[in-house]
């Protein structure tokens, strides 16, 4: 009887490798991690600025909601388009898991839609004199607002959690993804914020937030550096050293360094402008690099 060997251990091309197949995704999912990023994190920012100083921040709250729920809609959109049938998402609230970071993302992202939409909708009727600003409503706007915190966190930081939780390379690696996408969320939404409040003209909120999207910046650098030392190994793989300076420059010196600088050094509506939006522009290259880790290269 002929006896068959077993290749020696060198041979064998995959005993050390995990073999995955990437995701078909493409930028549709960078701009639904950004967006979900935008609608979150200026919620946050207005509602926890509305509550704590509501007489500085409340006429930039009342806009930013707004602006926060047509990010919403525009996050589930990419959602939806990405996942290939509406049903999709319908099913995924069929069943709570919140040992699941799908299934609970799904459900604070629905659950706060909710207090969202009712937010606006009262400010809407206020401002159409349909509904009089009595003490009772004022307090149930508070309550509303302060309701949807929560699950506009968990919101935040679902997908972070979800990525690093694969067995995709760099993303499986990602522990630090969901830290950096809930403040990164908050950055945005600061920034976003300094824009609603240069161009309506709420000066004593505009010069708060320049401070305070200064320090978030800085603060910032700290979830980034250590995400980005958890993603070196796959990023020195995937991309080569040009790649690797040009994101380097968009996200720090362009996002992080270049904001700082204009923020400190200059006052006027369209420097902060654009300082706000470098802000977003970084954000969305860091979302851009992590998601598309697992693709190809061509």
């Amino acid at each position: 009887m002929a006896h068959t060997h077993a290749p020696p251990t060198s041979q064998a091309g995959y005993v050390d490798r995990v073999v995955t197949k990437p995701p078909d995704w493409h930028s549709l999912v960078v701009w639904d991690v950004f967006f979900n990023g935008v609608t979150t994190g200026l919620f946050l920012a207005a509602a926890v600025a509305d509550l704590a100083m509501p007489d500085v921040f409340g006429g930039v709250a009342r806009i930013a909601y707004m602006v926060a729920l047509v990010a919403l809609t525009v996050d589930l959109l990419c959602l939806v388009l990405d996942l290939g049938d509406p049903l999709r998402f319908h099913h995924m609230l069929r069943v709570f898991k919140p040992t699941s970071p799908m299934s609970l993302g799904t459900w604070c992202l629905t659950a706060y839609s909710g207090p969202l939409t009712v937010i606006v909708g009262l400010d809407l009727l206020i401002w159409l004199d349909w509904l009089p600003e009595t003490a009772t409503v004022v307090l149930l706007r508070k309550i509303v607002i302060a309701t949807g915190l929560l699950p506009a966190l968990g919101s935040s930081v679902y997908k972070g959690v979800l990525f690093s939780t694969s067995s995709q390379p760099g993303w499986k690696d990602a522990r630090w993804f969901g830290a950096y996408l809930t403040l990164s969320a908050v950055v945005i939404g600061t920034a976003l914020l300094l824009i609603i409040a240069t161009w309506a003209g709420y000066g004593e909120a505009e010069a708060l937030l320049r401070v305070g999207l200064g320090v978030l910046l800085v603060f910032g650098l700290l979830p980034l550096g250590l995400l980005m030392a958890e993603l070196k190994p796959t990023l020195m793989h995937k991309l080569t050293a040009t790649e690797r300076g040009q994101n380097t420059l968009l996200v720090i010196g362009g996002g992080v360094i270049l904001p700082l600088i204009m923020l400190l050094l200059l006052r006027d509506r369209y420097s902060m402008t654009f300082a706000a939006l470098f802000v977003l522009m970084g954000a969305w290259v860091v979302r851009h690099v992590v998601v598309m880790l697992p693709q190809p290269r061509h």
